[in-house]
């Protein structure tokens, strides 16, 4: 779920499009999540989607960055329960308040959290 998205910032941050929200978090949050997880830095990441613009050739990239296997059922369990303890609770909350949700009982998890500042759920 999160690459793509990462991929989309990465392209934003090249184009110099990404919005001020969103430059302040490239690199931190599900981004550094994922880099830990894969044991790509960010940075190698973000060079990676620079370099190369066509899909084909990124995932040729890829292929190559990231561990075998990739043990995608750790990171889903990983991403889908963000938010619900410790550390991450506290950042949902932080957030919730800074994106003024704290009304919203439906967001749980950090992934609740994108959905809607992202648009994608009412």
């Amino acid at each position: 779920m999160h690459l793509p998205r990462l991929i989309e910032k990465i392209r934003r941050h090249w184009a110099g499009t990404l919005s001020p929200d969103y430059a302040k978090t490239l690199g931190r949050g599900f981004d550094d999540l994922l880099s830990q997880h894969l044991g790509v830095p960010v940075e190698v990441m973000m060079e990676a989607v620079r370099a190369h613009p066509r899909p084909a050739d990124l995932d040729v990239r890829w292929a190559e960055l990231f561990p075998h296997p990739l043990r995608a059922h750790e990171w889903n369990r990983k991403l889908v329960q963000r938010g619900l303890v410790g550390y991450s609770l506290e950042r949902l909350d932080i957030r919730k308040r800074e994106l003024h949700l704290v009304h919203r009982t439906d967001i749980l998890t950090m992934c609740d959290l994108l959905e809607v500042a992202e648009g994608r759920l009412p």
